[in-house]
């Protein structure tokens, strides 16, 4: 690379900074990020979560120029991502799937139900959830977002987004208090009958 091509890169990044452009971190991004988007694609009832993985990546290529990551590029994937679900979930002219969370096989048989039964817990309470809870419960909890970037992601200011992810956590935990009673009445009407 000549001196010439050198001063010409530097001074196209740094007309770019905050930009993606069309090439400049796109590979980076995708790294970094790849597991991430998959796993919202997947709760968020992507059809062909492999497809809408990619789908979104596109986007980030095509509309590089456009696109300001100067802050967080995950609020920005999230946007993308939410958009391709519901488009392939339209195409494919169905109601999204319950969210799939999965559990770590257990490698003991009670603990795998134990588990099992623990997962299934907060899957009904999060079906329970309208969306904005839900997804805001996902990414702050389960994604390690920071509440900032979930409240951009969402486009609602950032007590709202407080007030949500508490609203949220209120219900999974009421959830497992109920499993909780149920299991000790099960356990104490065990007893008694013995």
């Amino acid at each position: 690379m000549g001196l010439w091509e050198a001063d010409a890169l530097t001074a196209a990044h740094q007309q770019g900074v905050g930009r993606l452009g069309k090439h400049l971190g796109l590979e980076k991004i995708y790294r970094e990020h790849y597991t991430f988007v998959w796993r919202i694609l997947r709760r968020m009832g992507a059809f062909d979560v492999d497809d809408a993985v990619q789908e979104v990546f596109v986007v980030m290529h095509r509309r590089g120029d456009e696109l300001d990551v100067s802050d967080s590029v995950r609020p920005l994937l999230y946007g993308i991502a939410r958009k391709v679900a519901a488009q392939q979930r339209r195409k494919a002219n169905r109601e999204p799937p319950p969210l799939a969370l999965v559990a770590k096989a257990a490698p003991d048989p009670e603990q795998s139900v134990a588990q099992a039964e623990a997962a299934q817990v907060v899957r009904d309470a999060l079906d329970a959830m309208d969306d904005d809870k839900r997804m805001i419960f996902l990414l702050a909890d389960v994604e390690g977002m920071s509440i900032p970037e979930v409240a951009r992601c969402h486009g609602v200011n950032l007590n709202t987004a407080y007030a949500r992810l508490r609203a949220a956590r209120v219900l999974v935990e009421r959830a497992v208090q109920r499993h909780r009673a149920r299991e000790e009445g099960s356990r104490v009407r065990a007893r008694v009958h013995r």
